[in-house]
């Protein structure tokens, strides 16, 4: 028997985007079209940046809901409905305490309008935010940035006892910043109330949708309260142990549209 489904969340990375940071247009394009027919809400929902997000979907990205940097932004039908920024006097604390440990050419900071990063920021760490973020700019020090509402400050420590770090930025945070570990050396500092099952939790209540009706897909820790919110919940094939653990099935590979077969075999069928 077929579940009722009325939304479907999926993550970017790793579970759908394959691994050519791309996925099958044209078979999205037809599902997208049923799912429309149907009255099934789709969102993405990723910890990358709403405008690289949005670039995936360019014929249809005002027709869905994109939730961005962990659920700190959700836009639905090209209108931010909500979103979750730092005081700056939060930011100032975490900069300064960056600053003393001479990490803050390894941090970047998104805001509503674009991330920034210094100027004289490692190549590597330039070339890889950059891949995630279309709308950044380079200036000259993070202790002085510009008018913007801050949402995540992302950093890339290698080399560094990353758990003690996030405990020092956590207790800098005063419970109005939470710092998590998000594997491959990287540190992720949010709101404390965003996570990707309280953005899935917010629109579900708007759209008067129960999680029981919600089929949700992801790979790794950031999608573990997403997976843990909906009914049929999807760990991509090959996720961490945790991610298994979370969802209560298992979708193929990103890289044979795992998420695509199971939209199509469970929901269109």
């Amino acid at each position: 028997m077929q579940p009722r489904i009325k939304f479907i969340a999926f993550d970017m990375d790793g579970t759908f985007l394959n691994s050519q940071n791309d996925y099958d247009r044209k078979r999205f394009a037809d599902i997208w079209e049923q799912l429309q027919k149907r009255g099934i809400r789709v969102a993405a929902i990723s910890g990358n940046q709403y405008q690289q997000i949005r670039s995936f979907f360019p014929d249809i990205h005002e027709q869905m809901t994109i939730v961005s940097e962990v659920g700190s932004v959700i836009v639905e039908n090209g209108e931010r409905i909500a979103e979750y920024h730092f005081e700056p006097d939060v930011v100032a604390d975490l900069i300064a305490l960056l600053a003393q440990k001479n990490l803050l050419h390894r941090c970047s900071i998104s805001g509503l309008k674009a991330l920034y990063f210094a100027r004289n920021a490692p190549e590597d760490f330039k070339q890889l935010i950059t891949k995630h973020n279309y709308e950044w700019q380079e200036i000259e020090d993070l202790t002085q940035l510009p008018d913007d509402r801050f949402t995540i400050l992302t950093l890339d420590v290698p080399e560094i006892d990353i758990q003690a770090l996030v405990a020092e930025l956590n207790a800098t945070g005063k419970g109005s910043a939470r710092a998590v570990s998000s594997g491959f050396n990287f540190i992720d500092i949010v709101h404390p109330s965003v996570n990707k099952g309280v953005a899935m939790d917010f629109l579900a209540k708007r759209w008067q949708i129960e999680p029981s009706e919600i089929m949700a897909f992801g790979d790794s820790d950031n999608d573990l309260e997403m997976l843990a919110y909906a009914g049929y919940s999807y760990a991509m094939a090959g996720s961490p142990e945790s991610v298994c653990q979370a969802a209560k099935f298992q979708a193929p590979s990103n890289d044979v549209s795992g998420v695509l077969q199971v939209i199509e075999e469970m929901v269109l069928s």
